[in-house]
């Protein structure tokens, strides 16, 4: 983790970063002090430091004999964004072409509150989970956690994912493709992404999070994927449009409503 911020804070700020994208269900225990700090190679004092920054924020609470958890907050991703379908899929489908993929992990597993939500299934529900690394000449630049409803994910060959992008997938099981809902932020990598993209913990990475739905606008994907900066660049372009005398940016090729 090497980094001018003290060792306490750059756990506290992996930590924060979990809780904010609800990796942790309200009523499920955190890891203990102990796992966290193997996970995080540092010290118990150091995560019961970051801990407690963490309950002062109101993020988490702890009870005695029973653990600690996450507080149960409002969602706050927010409503769409990004571009339109169209320039979204030919983007993906070039990415898909161009680089090569291995498939780290592939489970099914049952959905925690976040992902439910998001794919419109029952807390505890079955969603195939699969994590895959993208890379570019042989350099790690993506590291991508996908969940798919079961429905879907138990038609999906172990080797299709080590081999295509979902979307080509989708399109050989007949499940055709026709919106997604798209937010982009920075984040800090946590282990597991760090050791993939070959970078220190705690490095910033951006973040896109991408809801997939069908024709009948049902979700069909969740994806929260962590790009490398220095090797990834998401571009997008505009056009000004005037709307009641006022000039505002949009996405090329989108009319102003």
């Amino acid at each position: 983790m090497n980094s001018p911020l003290p060792l306490y804070h750059k756990v506290y700020l992996l930590l924060r970063q979990r809780l904010l994208d609800g990796v942790y269900d309200a009523d499920v225990p955190l890891p203990g002090e102990h796992g966290l700090a193997e996970e995080f190679g540092v010290s118990r004092l150091t995560v019961r430091r970051a801990l407690e920054t963490l309950t002062e924020e109101g993020l988490i609470w702890r009870r005695q004999g029973r653990g600690t958890f996450a507080q149960a907050r409002a969602d706050a991703s927010g409503g769409p964004h990004g571009a339109g379908i169209d320039a979204l899929v030919a983007h993906l489908e070039r990415m898909g072409m161009q680089t090569q993929v291995q498939l780290l992990e592939l489970s099914v597993e049952p959905a925690p509150a976040a992902v439910a939500e998001r794919l419109g299934v029952a807390p505890g529900a079955p969603v195939h989970r699969s994590i895959r690394v993208r890379s570019h000449q042989g350099e790690p630049f993506s590291y991508l956690k996908t969940y798919v409803p079961d429905a879907i994910g138990r038609r999906i060959p172990r080797k299709a994912l080590a081999s295509k992008p979902l979307l080509q997938i989708f399109g050989e099981l007949g499940v055709r493709v026709s919106g997604a809902e798209q937010s982009m932020t920075a984040v800090l990598a946590d282990p597991p992404a760090a050791e993939a993209l070959g970078v220190p913990i705690a490095s910033a990475l951006l973040n896109i999070k991408r809801l997939v739905r069908d024709a009948a606008g049902q979700p069909v994907e969740f994806l929260d994927a962590r790009y490398r900066p220095d090797r990834f660049e998401y571009r997008l372009d505009m056009a000004a449009h005037e709307t009641a005398g006022t000039p505002v940016w949009l996405p090329a090729g989108r009319a102003a409503s």
